[in-house]
Protein backbone atom coordinates (compact mmCIF):
# COMPACT_ATOMS: atom_id res chain seq x y z
CA UNK A 1 0.00 0.00 0.00
CA UNK A 2 2.93 2.58 0.85
CA UNK A 3 4.29 2.20 -2.89
CA UNK A 4 1.19 2.94 -4.26
CA UNK A 5 0.54 5.85 -1.80
CA UNK A 6 4.13 7.12 -3.28
CA UNK A 7 3.25 6.67 -7.07
CA UNK A 8 0.37 8.32 -6.48
CA UNK A 9 1.59 11.35 -4.79
CA UNK A 10 4.12 11.47 -7.13
CA UNK A 11 1.54 11.09 -10.09
CA UNK A 12 -0.69 14.44 -8.10
CA UNK A 13 2.62 16.41 -7.81
CA UNK A 14 3.47 16.19 -11.57
CA UNK A 15 -0.64 17.27 -12.42
CA UNK A 16 0.07 20.22 -10.37
CA UNK A 17 3.53 21.17 -12.31
CA UNK A 18 1.58 20.48 -15.86
CA UNK A 19 -0.97 23.03 -14.61
CA UNK A 20 1.68 25.46 -13.45
CA UNK A 21 3.14 25.00 -16.84
CA UNK A 22 -0.31 25.58 -18.25
CA UNK A 23 -1.00 28.38 -16.92
CA UNK A 24 2.56 29.94 -18.15
CA UNK A 25 1.62 28.93 -21.90
CA UNK A 26 -1.38 30.35 -21.76
CA UNK A 27 -0.12 33.54 -19.75
CA UNK A 28 2.68 33.91 -22.50
CA UNK A 29 -0.33 33.67 -25.26
CA UNK A 30 -2.20 36.47 -23.55
CA UNK A 31 0.72 38.55 -22.79
CA UNK A 32 1.18 38.44 -26.87
CA UNK A 33 -2.05 38.91 -27.73
CA UNK A 34 -2.74 42.06 -24.70
CA UNK A 35 0.06 42.82 -23.14
CA UNK A 36 1.72 41.73 -19.82
CA UNK A 37 -0.85 43.52 -16.97
CA UNK A 38 -4.39 42.35 -19.01
CA UNK A 39 -3.08 39.42 -19.47
CA UNK A 40 -2.31 39.48 -15.52
CA UNK A 41 -5.67 40.66 -14.84
CA UNK A 42 -7.53 38.09 -16.20
CA UNK A 43 -5.95 34.88 -15.90
CA UNK A 44 -5.69 35.97 -12.22
CA UNK A 45 -9.63 36.99 -12.04
CA UNK A 46 -10.36 33.11 -13.46
CA UNK A 47 -7.86 31.51 -11.45
CA UNK A 48 -9.80 33.83 -8.36
CA UNK A 49 -13.19 32.57 -9.62
CA UNK A 50 -12.21 29.14 -9.59
CA UNK A 51 -10.63 29.61 -5.82
CA UNK A 52 -14.64 30.90 -4.90
CA UNK A 53 -15.89 28.11 -5.74
CA UNK A 54 -13.74 25.91 -3.80
CA UNK A 55 -13.82 28.01 -0.88
CA UNK A 56 -17.51 27.77 -0.76
CA UNK A 57 -17.44 24.00 -0.67
CA UNK A 58 -14.97 23.71 1.76
CA UNK A 59 -16.07 26.61 4.17
CA UNK A 60 -19.53 26.59 3.63
CA UNK A 61 -21.01 24.58 5.79
CA UNK A 62 -18.38 26.16 8.87
CA UNK A 63 -20.56 28.28 11.22
CA UNK A 64 -19.16 31.29 12.87
CA UNK A 65 -16.07 30.22 11.38
CA UNK A 66 -12.87 31.41 13.43
CA UNK A 67 -9.52 31.41 11.60
CA UNK A 68 -8.25 28.37 13.58
CA UNK A 69 -11.59 26.60 12.08
CA UNK A 70 -10.43 27.47 8.49
CA UNK A 71 -7.03 26.51 9.04
CA UNK A 72 -8.09 23.22 10.46
CA UNK A 73 -10.60 22.92 7.81
CA UNK A 74 -8.21 24.23 4.81
CA UNK A 75 -5.36 21.61 6.08
CA UNK A 76 -7.89 18.56 6.40
CA UNK A 77 -8.16 18.41 2.94
CA UNK A 78 -4.26 19.05 2.12
CA UNK A 79 -3.03 16.59 -0.67
CA UNK A 80 -0.94 13.91 0.41
CA UNK A 81 -1.44 14.47 3.94
CA UNK A 82 0.18 18.07 3.15
CA UNK A 83 3.34 16.54 1.49
CA UNK A 84 2.92 18.30 -1.42
CA UNK A 85 2.75 21.67 0.28
CA UNK A 86 4.98 21.17 3.01
CA UNK A 87 4.06 24.30 5.95
CA UNK A 88 4.31 25.33 9.14
CA UNK A 89 1.36 27.05 11.03
CA UNK A 90 1.85 29.94 13.43
CA UNK A 91 -0.69 30.46 15.71
CA UNK A 92 -1.16 34.43 16.88
CA UNK A 93 -2.53 35.37 20.94
CA UNK A 94 -5.00 37.92 18.74
CA UNK A 95 -6.54 34.15 17.27
CA UNK A 96 -4.88 34.68 13.88
CA UNK A 97 -3.18 32.08 11.76
CA UNK A 98 -0.41 32.46 9.67
CA UNK A 99 0.64 29.26 7.85
CA UNK A 100 4.15 29.39 5.91
CA UNK A 101 4.02 27.22 2.56
CA UNK A 102 7.92 25.99 2.05
CA UNK A 103 7.43 24.21 -1.06
CA UNK A 104 4.92 24.49 -4.05
CA UNK A 105 4.64 22.02 -6.61
CA UNK A 106 3.40 24.80 -9.36
CA UNK A 107 6.52 26.96 -8.77
CA UNK A 108 9.28 24.62 -8.73
CA UNK A 109 7.58 23.63 -12.30
CA UNK A 110 8.36 27.53 -13.38
CA UNK A 111 11.82 27.71 -11.27
CA UNK A 112 12.84 24.46 -13.27
CA UNK A 113 11.20 25.53 -16.83
CA UNK A 114 13.75 28.56 -16.39
CA UNK A 115 11.69 31.56 -15.50
CA UNK A 116 13.23 34.39 -13.80
CA UNK A 117 12.72 35.98 -10.68
CA UNK A 118 10.10 38.54 -12.50
CA UNK A 119 8.11 36.22 -14.33
CA UNK A 120 8.29 33.67 -11.46
CA UNK A 121 6.53 36.26 -9.16
CA UNK A 122 4.33 37.34 -11.74
CA UNK A 123 3.38 33.89 -11.41
CA UNK A 124 2.75 32.98 -8.19
CA UNK A 125 0.83 36.12 -7.84
CA UNK A 126 -1.37 34.92 -10.06
CA UNK A 127 -1.73 31.45 -9.38
CA UNK A 128 -1.97 33.11 -5.32
CA UNK A 129 -5.32 34.40 -6.67
CA UNK A 130 -6.65 31.02 -6.19
CA UNK A 131 -5.98 31.47 -2.29
CA UNK A 132 -7.68 34.35 -2.04
CA UNK A 133 -10.70 33.29 -3.83
CA UNK A 134 -10.87 30.21 -1.75
CA UNK A 135 -9.97 31.93 1.38
CA UNK A 136 -12.34 34.96 0.73
CA UNK A 137 -15.31 32.52 1.05
CA UNK A 138 -14.32 31.57 4.48
CA UNK A 139 -16.27 34.25 6.41
CA UNK A 140 -12.88 35.36 8.14
CA UNK A 141 -10.19 38.12 6.98
CA UNK A 142 -7.28 37.00 4.84
CA UNK A 143 -4.00 38.19 3.48
CA UNK A 144 -1.68 35.81 0.96
CA UNK A 145 2.13 37.52 0.60
CA UNK A 146 3.35 35.43 -2.35
CA UNK A 147 6.49 34.26 -3.71
CA UNK A 148 9.11 37.52 -4.35
CA UNK A 149 12.58 37.68 -5.11
CA UNK A 150 14.97 37.46 -2.23
CA UNK A 151 11.73 35.63 -0.15
CA UNK A 152 12.02 31.91 1.25
CA UNK A 153 10.13 28.91 0.92
CA UNK A 154 6.81 29.51 -1.06
CA UNK A 155 3.84 31.54 0.63
CA UNK A 156 2.36 32.92 3.19
CA UNK A 157 -1.38 32.72 4.05
CA UNK A 158 -2.66 35.06 6.53
CA UNK A 159 -5.92 34.08 7.94
CA UNK A 160 -7.51 36.89 10.90
CA UNK A 161 -5.89 39.99 11.91
CA UNK A 162 -2.23 39.08 13.43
Amino acid sequence: MAEREERLTRELDSSHQHRALLYWAIYQEMSQELGAAKAEAILSRAIERRGQEAGAQLFGKLVAPTPGDVAKAFLAVSPAGGTLWPHDVKRHASGAVTINVHRCPLKEAWTEAGLDDKALATMCRIAGRFDNGCFGESGVAFDAKTWRPGHEGCCNLILGTP
